[in-house]
């Protein structure tokens, strides 16, 4: 099969390309980044762009795309396969998130700290990606920074990898690489932003769920990818970091904790021993809301959890105008007159693009409160701003075009509703078994 050339604009990166490569699986062999929350099956519309000379449209174009932007050439990514040569065009991205990075958290005495030695406690979220540099002679937060997990390019849950890894020849190695390259991106950012030696760094943890542990490793996800989803890792890891990539010294250690079970992994394991669940002297339920939701039961420290699959609802991904916390993102809502515009907050300057998880659940629960929504679930035209649209239904403006500057209009649909209350139903279920 010959190849063509792929040019994407505005980075100027060209790559060589099979014919009936799709424009998503080019980006990705260049190291961009198009949002496809859905792991390229055509199903959640977020991988607009702009092709040239583009051909035809498919069934999938027509389905989440407007009259306009198929004339100027807006294609899906993940359904666009590369014919001859072309030039594609990708969104500007802004990539300011904001998420909660730190917390109240209780005080610590180290009982061997390390003088001028430095540590990083890694969060390796399904979506975010946080690390914190910490003084091991006494354990105080010294910085922290934060970053889109690099693998939502190929799917948002933890299902959509596991699935490229298990499907693709080079798919383990390929996802690793995206993560460790984003681990020494922060390593070196922390560096910066504090002016230590990188050879000050002696110790690394990093903690994620069971599904982010094995691919960090690049360790085997089949037995995890299907039903009873065992890991195939269960124990505590320590390693040398360079022994995986992560660029520090020789002398430096690597710890991961031990995976619990199915996709409750050592981030659960490092919840319960920061809030001391297992002391406990009540009945107490500690929730991860998240793509993988993650519970926890201490029935006075003795301990019960469970993984929910919410889906990444909270996060944007399965609702219509959904997005992450990023610059331009709803954060904020709160309806005063369910016919007059709502007040809204959004990160950063500019006008709003969408809704993050924040603002996701206030207009449900605002709905709800105004009557607009039924204790069903039901978007019931109690307002001027549900109108009923042929192709989504009733909807609810939250901005309408004529209240946008770049004539962009927001929307919530009665799926977006029903997303949620699947989201919210599967957390309910896992605390429910749990309690049971």
């Amino acid at each position: 099969m010959s190849n063509v050339v792929v040019i994407f604009d505005p980075s100027g990166l060209r790559v060589l390309v099979e014919r009936g490569t799709t424009s998503l699986e080019a980006a990705r062999r260049v190291g961009l980044h198009i949002s496809s929350d859905c792991g390229g099956r055509g199903t959640c519309g977020k991988c607009r762009v702009v092709v040239h000379p583009v051909r035809t449209h498919s069934i999938y174009d027509m389905e989440h795309l407007s009259n306009g932007e198929l004339r100027i050439g807006t294609r899906l990514a993940c359904r666009y396969k590369i014919e001859e040569k072309t030039r594609i065009i990708l969104p500007q991205r802004k990539d300011q998130i904001k998420i909660l990075s730190k917390s109240e958290t209780k005080e610590w005495t180290i009982d061997h700290g390390l003088q001028n030695q430095f540590g990083i406690a890694l969060d390796l979220g399904t979506t975010t990606m946080v690390a914190y540099l910490l003084d091991l002679s006494n354990g105080v937060q010294i910085a922290q920074v934060e970053s889109l997990n690099p693998q939502t390019a190929f799917g948002e849950d933890v299902i959509s990898r596991i699935t490229y890894a298990s499907r693709e020849k080079d798919g383990p190695i390929v996802l690793q690489e995206r993560f460790i390259n984003e681990i020494n991106h922060q390593i070196n950012k922390l560096v910066e932003i504090t002016g230590i030696s990188q050879n000050q760094i002696s110790r690394i943890a990093i903690v994620g769920n069971t599904a982010m542990h094995h691919l960090l490793l690049a360790a085997d996800t089949h037995t995890l990818g299907m039903a009873p989803y065992q890991p195939s890792i269960s124990g505590p890891t320590m390693t040398k970091p360079l022994q995986i990539g992560i660029q520090m010294s020789d002398s430096s250690e690597l710890y991961l904790p031990s995976n619990i079970a199915g996709f409750v992994g050592g981030d659960t394991v490092g919840f319960i021993l920061s809030q001391r669940l297992d002391l406990v002297d009540d009945v107490v339920i500690g929730i991860d809301i998240g793509t993988n939701g993650e519970i926890v039961l201490s029935d006075h420290g003795k301990l019960y959890c469970c993984s929910a699959a919410a889906g990444p609802a909270f996060e944007g991904a399965t609702i219509l105008h959904g997005m992450r916390g990023q610059t331009g993102a709803i954060e904020y809502l709160s309806i005063d007159d369910k016919d007059e515009r709502p007040e809204i907050s959004v990160i950063g300057e500019g006008p709003p693009r969408g809704l993050c998880g924040s603002a996701i659940i206030d207009v449900v629960a605002e709905l709800h409160k105004a009557g607009i929504i039924d204790d069903t679930g039901r978007l019931l035209k109690l307002s001027r701003r549900v109108q009923e649209t042929k192709k989504y239904g009733p909807s609810y403006s939250i901005v309408t075009k004529e209240e946008s500057v770049q004539r962009n209009q927001i929307i919530f649909t009665q799926k977006d509703v029903r997303q949620v209350q699947l989201a919210k139903a599967a957390i309910q279920a896992g605390t429910t078994l749990l309690l049971e």
